[in-house]
């Protein structure tokens, strides 16, 4: 009896696994290991299995998940920073697992080994729907506990659906720890490509200046924020902080070039890009960004030596193969520029873009039925795309196939409106033009006449003259001479335009005699053009004395190519 209370002895089974425990408590102050971990982990199951005092049970299941946990954790951050020089990655996520649930299965109610669940199931083949609801699980049991709280929302971002969602997520993830770089880079990032620059720009700011100065991804994404303002000396001081930090990385002065490139500044970008390729000799994307300014400096040849060096260190490059093909196209070189365009069509049957552009090319060497043959396949592929029924029409106008042409344009003005003219004009000329009388239409080549006139502010000599052509073939010659000699008049007096100031006076003297003026071409495969073009009493005795008709184009545009401008990607790649 003690204090008048009388006491009963313990039963044996209610304390049975006291010395395990003991030994567990002895072993775990002076653990150094994984294995001695385990062994405290042992001993703990093992007092639980014999038995214990229900205090000394809760204490027990605490270190024992306690010990779990360092275990499973520290074969995590094996996984977590070592997984791409780890072959046995998957093998070590699996015992993480495993430690992980032996812990849950004394007690499911500690919040981290549930987050740390989620994290392993969320590496590559892992099980996404039962990380999830750990992670959901971990989420629940972690309120109140601020910053692992505020991570595992962060990683529950991936089950967000949407970016509201997510913005939402990375919110309550920084209310639950305000001192979060990860939560704020994210949601700077996800603003940035929102296009809300100025919540990008202070979220960026917070762990830029605060939470995490130097920090790369966020520096070059508060730069890029300051870029789309189009604030680029801010911009650009956000990278000399790239560059002070990293002097001998060629990261900053490529992106800095990027910069300077937006501001105009092309001198100074070249001087970066010079900078990056003394610390990255084969830097592809230092050399085709450099490259594009020296096209802009009409530098040819330098853009030509480094695109050749680009291809030398990657002979495949897409960007570079485009880039070179228009700088042979330039120099007049279409055979050498098909060739690039070829082999690259080869491997990528299915690109609009190079399809284009080797189309183009093939109009520019006189091949325009290869031409025609080439839309046809991007058209398979896209029916409604403008650039190649454009393309389509004008080179069948470039030999002869107007009822074609005049079908091919109607069905671009019927996908989209033709702001720039080029379309309406060629359309319109064929109809006021053409010798084939099932081709003409003098109301639709006025009607089509004045709204490319419209579109282009009835600034541009050319289609000034298709307007004079429409009004001729619908018998107004007083119409056709006012607009005939504007045409002229805004054709200019410089050597330049000499040639097709002599076509227009040709047309005006047409008008000037009261006969409307006809014009067909014949460009052979490969070879030259024929042109038949006058007054129309002139081309139908051509015509008939030829017994034949030669087909064509509106000989008035220069053959090169458009330049095809390849733009550097914006991420710096070293």
């Amino acid at each position: 009896m003690i204090g008048g209370f009388l006491t009963l002895p313990l039963a044996a089974e209610d304390y049975a696994g006291q010395a395990d425990l003991d030994k567990a408590v002895d072993l775990k102050l002076d653990a150094e290991g994984m294995d001695d971990l385990a062994k405290v982990a042992e001993l703990c199951e093992s007092a639980l299995d014999k038995g214990l005092h229900e205090e000394d049970q809760v204490f027990a299941k605490q270190l024992l998940t306690s010990v779990r946990y360092q275990r499973a954790e520290a074969m995590g951050k094996g996984i977590f920073e070592e997984a791409q020089q780890r072959k046995d990655w998957k093998e070590l996520r699996d015992k993480a697992v495993a430690e992980v649930n032996k812990g849950l299965k004394y007690d499911d109610s500690v919040g981290m080994l549930h987050f740390l669940k989620a994290r392993l199931l969320l590496l590559p083949e892992g099980d996404r729907d039962q990380a999830k609801k750990s992670i959901n699980k971990a989420i629940e049991l972690l309120q109140g506990t601020g910053e692992p709280l505020s991570k595992a929302l962060v990683v529950s971002l991936v089950f967000a659906e949407g970016p509201d969602a997510q913005i939402d997520v990375l919110t309550k993830a920084i209310e639950a720890h305000p001192n979060n770089a990860d939560a704020y880079r994210l949601r700077g990032l996800m603003y940035l490509e929102q296009e809300k620059f100025q919540e990008a720009l202070a979220d960026l700011k917070v762990v830029t200046e605060q939470l995490a100065p130097g920090d790369l991804t966020s520096l070059q994404a508060y730069a890029r924020a300051f870029a789309r303002l189009g604030e680029f000396d801010e911009a650009i001081k956000a990278v000399d902080q790239i560059i002070q930090a990293n002097p001998n990385s060629p990261i900053g002065y490529l992106l800095r070039a990027q910069f300077k490139t937006m501001a105009g500044n092309l001198n100074a970008a070249i001087e970066d890009l010079d900078q990056v390729l003394v610390l990255a000799p084969r830097s592809v994307p230092a050399l085709l960004m450099r490259a594009s300014l020296y096209v802009e400096r009409e530098d040819y040849k330098s853009a030509l030596q480094d695109v050749e060096r680009a291809l030398a260190a990657d002979t495949g490059n897409m960007q570079a193969l485009l880039m070179r093909a228009t700088l042979y196209a330039q120099e007049g070189k279409f055979a050498e520029a098909i060739r690039d365009l070829e082999a690259l069509q080869i491997r990528n049957s299915d690109n609009a873009t190079i399809a284009l552009q080797l189309a183009t090319l093939y109009q520019a060497d006189k091949r325009p039925r290869k031409a025609v043959e080439v839309y046809d396949q991007v058209l398979k592929i896209e029916p409604d795309n403008v650039l190649a029924l454009r393309g389509k029409g004008d080179a069948l106008l470039s030999y002869g196939k107007h009822a074609e042409a005049v079908e091919t344009y109607m069905a671009a003005l019927k996908i989209q409106d033709d702001e720039e003219g080029g379309i309406l004009n060629n359309l319109a000329w064929v109809l006021a033009t053409s010798p084939k009388e099932d081709v003409r239409d003098g109301e639709k080549a006025l009607k089509y006449a004045v709204k490319a006139c419209e579109a282009t502010d009835y600034s541009q000599a050319h289609i000034l003259s298709t307007l004079a052509a429409a009004h001729a073939e619908k018998g107004d010659f007083e119409e056709a001479r006012k607009w005939s000699k504007k045409a002229v008049e805004v054709a200019g007096g410089d050597e330049a335009a000499a040639e097709i100031r002599e076509h227009l006076k040709n047309e005006l003297d047409c008008y000037d005699g009261n006969e409307a003026w006809r014009e067909i071409q014949n460009t052979k495969e490969g070879g030259k053009t024929d042109t038949i073009a006058g007054p129309a009493s002139k081309v139908a005795e051509q015509l008939k004395d030829a017994d034949q008709e030669k087909p064509g184009k509106k000989g008035k545009k220069d053959d090169k190519p458009e330049m095809m401008e390849p733009v550097p990607d914006m991420d710096p790649v070293s």
